[in-house]
């Protein structure tokens, strides 16, 4: 029940993400679906239910900076989804593919 929430609530959160009117800059949205996720742990989702929730936010992530811009790859995507977190799961900075 907690992974299909989860899912409904990234879902929400994107599709609130695509309208202009609504937009956040990624670097307030994407902590907002940081913190979100983390009520799902603190809620006690087994860590296999955690990453498939983190699994579907990338997914997400990556269909919207696809249609803005389709030539970086899932990969590149979720690297810079990750750039934006601020909690643990951030990976240490390193040199990333610069953005148009």
């Amino acid at each position: 029940m907690l992974l299909t929430l989860g899912k409904s609530q990234i879902d929400a959160l994107f599709r609130r993400q695509s309208n202009s009117r609504t937009m956040l800059d990624d670097s307030e949205f994407v902590p907002l679906v940081e913190t979100i996720l983390g009520t799902f742990e603190d809620a006690g989702l087994d860590a296999a239910g955690v990453e498939q929730l983190w699994d579907h936010a990338y997914s997400a992530y990556d269909l919207a900076c696809r249609e803005a811009d389709p030539t970086f790859s899932f990969e590149e995507n979720k690297q810079l989804m990750q750039s934006y977190l601020v909690g643990p799961r951030r990976p240490a900075l390193r040199k990333k593919k610069r953005r148009r």
